[in-house]
């Protein structure tokens, strides 16, 4: 059933997917992307947990109407899922080039398990200092 209209979730997946396609910009320093890529993630977990979680709440009451684009809820969450999953697979392969790419510049993702006690020392102190006071 078409009505004409544009689903406003599938939409503004539309628009994170054009966030995460700035990541793929060449022309784009290596770190911008990452911080591309790093705003696709956070602008999902917010829309996840606002959008889809008002959606879930309208399908577990029931409610059968259709959204002005003629999509159920039901319907809506399926599409969502399917684009969500094709947009986070897209994620995984331009985290990794980019990933490749800051290594061959010297620059590496390391795990919690990977930095030793002074580097720890460091980032524990730096973050109590610099990040904590932004984030209370």
């Amino acid at each position: 059933m078409s009505s004409g209209f544009i689903n406003r979730e599938l939409s503004w997946l539309d628009f994170n997917a054009r966030v995460l396609s700035l990541a793929e910009e060449s022309s784009i320093p290596l770190l911008e992307r990452l911080k591309f890529i790093a705003i696709f993630g956070s602008n999902l977990d917010e829309f996840f947990q606002v959008r889809v979680g008002a959606l879930h709440d309208r399908q577990e009451a029931g409610v059968t109407g259709r959204s002005f684009d003629g999509l159920t809820a039901t319907e809506q969450l399926d599409r969502i899922r399917l684009r969500a999953e094709e947009l986070c697979l897209k994620r995984d392969e331009i985290l990794e080039s980019v990933l490749v790419q800051l290594s061959a510049k010297g620059v590496a993702l390391l795990d919690a398990s990977e930095v030793d006690q002074t580097g720890g020392q460091f980032l524990d102190e730096y973050f109590n200092a610099r990040i904590l006071p932004v984030l209370t």
